[in-house]
């Protein structure tokens, strides 16, 4: 039967609550649902209600937690519960009610959520958007449509640099500016100055494609970063290993005459070879070098034994990007043309439609441009033992033209100029003109040929025999690569560009 409880009652049953005493419950008349239990291990107040033909009974707490007035409210608190169709009042709705009232501790506090795992959260949940590698394969994309070849492949080089690695697979739209300026900085720190600013250079029309409007959605970038600059470069210049300050070196006499004598003398790949001879004959870049077609050598037919090379503008810098349709042709003397016609006869045996077609085959991870690479024109003036870069050769061919043959400076500059020293915006030259100006530039490119010939033989006179020398050259490569100045060759790799018999420079 019900009994209202009072303080007596519960002081009673804490007093019959011994081991191996008698349990029995109190039903409580003055709350309905509110009972005390009494038993060997002490006296607890309960809220008993039925839902669904079933019996439940919480446990409020003990009598040292709770005084009967609480356990009162408790029970009329879950009575109201049930009655207002809240829910059922379970261990979890009885913990915050023992809170509101201090019986128990607060909850602690939540810490801070991982950032990583609340990004994760949101990527996974939301639309799709580009990681890092989609990113960048989009970008590319746009670039090998809009820019050089040559431009896709600095660009291509510079965003798989091993410093973004960090950032596989992550979403680009998570990669904040603060991100990438670090990166920027510790190449800038670590003494890669200007390969810190090329990145940076990069990186801020990658992120303005992103940002454009009809990639936001893939993106999730909203926003370029023309911040993005690498820090300002130390005061001074640089010298490199070899003791030469970069931009302030013009090529010796003996040094045209050494790579001449060299690239003569059968000890290199005759690819490479050729290649070394025109740069040194032409004063052209690599990239127009190495990139030349077949296509672009003819006879010049208005001087029998010389031929002609005519540039387009997708090989050289800058003019396919303004449109400029003018060729740049440069006469070839006779001894270069026959050159040159061998070297042609190599390619189309090669089904290539470049002068010098790819000799070694490229890395499994690394795209095939087809031709000749240009850092293997470096790597061979290096391992002659030579201080001179490519544009040092062209400095020299510049320098002894104007000082030594007093030929005019615009004459020299029709030559190495690839705008041939008129300004790309001259209505005249790009919408009216078709004059190649061959005959100027003629005398120029007989008088350097002679001349080069001239030190290219004084050069090889002190040269040792071809055994001796393929030795030296390949003594100095190997220097090189252990020094970790050029690409070590793996074990099972393909034949490289300049391989040759192992008594000669191979």
């Amino acid at each position: 039967m019900p009994v209202k409880l009072t303080e007596a009652l519960v002081k009673q049953g804490v007093a019959d609550a011994v081991p191996k005493g008698k349990a029995y419950d109190l039903i409580d008349a003055g709350c309905p649902g509110l009972l005390m239990r009494v038993g060997p291990r002490g006296v607890r107040f309960a809220f008993k209600f039925e839902t669904g033909h079933k019996t439940h009974r919480l446990t409020l707490g003990s009598t040292d937690l709770l005084r009967l007035v609480e356990a009162r409210a408790i029970a009329t608190e879950a009575r109201r519960r049930l009655v207002d169709g809240l829910g059922l009042p379970d261990e979890k709705w009885l913990g915050d009610k023992l809170r509101q009232m201090r019986k128990l501790p607060p909850k602690p506090e939540k810490g801070p959520r991982d950032p990583a795992l609340v990004e994760a959260f949101l990527d996974s949940w939301g639309p799709h958007k580009w990681t890092w590698e989609e990113a960048r394969t989009a970008f590319l994309t746009e670039v090998a449509r809009t820019r050089r070849a040559a431009t896709h492949t600095d660009y291509r080089k510079l965003l798989h640099s091993p410093e973004l690695a960090v950032f596989a697979d992550r979403k680009v739209k998570r990669i904040t500016i603060e991100d990438l300026a670090t990166i920027v900085h510790a190449i800038h720190a670590s003494g890669r100055e200007r390969h810190a600013e090329h990145l940076a250079s990069v990186l801020r029309p990658m992120w303005s494609y992103l940002a454009r409007h009809e990639h936001r959605k893939v993106s999730g970038v909203e926003a370029g970063i023309p911040g993005l600059r690498a820090p300002e470069r130390t005061p001074g210049d640089k010298p490199r290993a070899n003791g030469k300050v970069p931009g302030g070196y013009t090529a010796k006499p003996a040094e045209i005459g050494r790579v001449l004598a060299i690239a003569r003398a059968g000890v290199l790949e005759p690819t490479v070879a050729t290649s070394l001879q025109l740069l040194v004959l032409t004063g052209q870049r690599r990239r127009p070098i190495v990139e030349s077609l077949v296509e672009d050598f003819v006879p010049w037919a208005e001087v029998p034994g010389w031929g002609v090379w005519s540039m387009g503008p997708a090989h050289r810098k800058t003019a396919a990007k303004r449109g400029d349709k003018h060729r740049h042709a440069l006469p070839l003397p006779p001894a270069l043309w026959d050159l040159v016609q061998q070297q042609m006869a190599r390619a189309r045996d090669a089904g290539s439609e470049y002068l010098f077609p790819q000799i070694r085959a490229a890395r499994k991870d690394a795209a095939s441009d087809g031709h000749l690479s240009d850092a293997a024109i470096n790597h061979r003036l290096l391992d002659m033992g030579v201080v001179a870069s490519p544009h040092d050769l062209r400095r020299g061919m510049t320098t002894v033209c104007q000082s030594v043959f007093r030929i005019p400076r615009d004459t020299v500059k029709m030559v190495v100029d690839h705008n041939e020293g008129i300004r790309s915006d001259d209505v005249l030259e790009r919408h009216y003109t078709e004059d190649d100006r061959l005959d100027l530039k003629q005398t120029l490119m007989a008088r350097w040929h002679a001349w080069s010939d001239e030190q290219a033989a004084i050069a090889a006179a002190a040269l040792p025999s071809a055994v001796e020398l393929g030795a030296e050259l390949a003594r100095r490569r190997r220097e090189r690569e252990l020094a970790g100045k050029g690409k070590r060759a793996k074990a099972t790799a393909d034949v490289e560009e300049d391989a040759k018999p192992v008594d000669l420079a191979a």
